[in-house]
């Protein structure tokens, strides 16, 4: 899981100018800095590189997955990742 994290946290720092070192796995998003436009953007950026699809936030919702902080993320990426395998 750790790999899965450090490839978010490298996507993550194209869009914050935050230390990116210093986030805590609870942090929003938009604590640092990031909006709701940029995370559309990095959900694209997430489905190609490591070639899933992440489901409506509608769908990931009922299943108990958000896209609000950085825990939250790697969470969601490792479980679509592990499904696809």
């Amino acid at each position: 899981m750790n790999d899965i994290k450090t490839q978010i946290l490298l996507i993550l720092k194209e869009y914050s100018d935050v230390d990116l070192t210093q986030l805590s796995a609870e942090d929003s998003f938009a604590s640092i800095g990031i909006d709701s436009l940029s995370l559309v953007e990095i959900i694209f950026d997430l489905e190609e590189h490591f070639d899933i699809t992440i489901p409506p936030e509608a769908d990931f919702a009922a299943q108990g997955f958000s896209l609000q902080s950085l825990d939250e993320i790697v969470h969601l990426v490792t479980s679509l990742c592990q499904q696809k395998s």
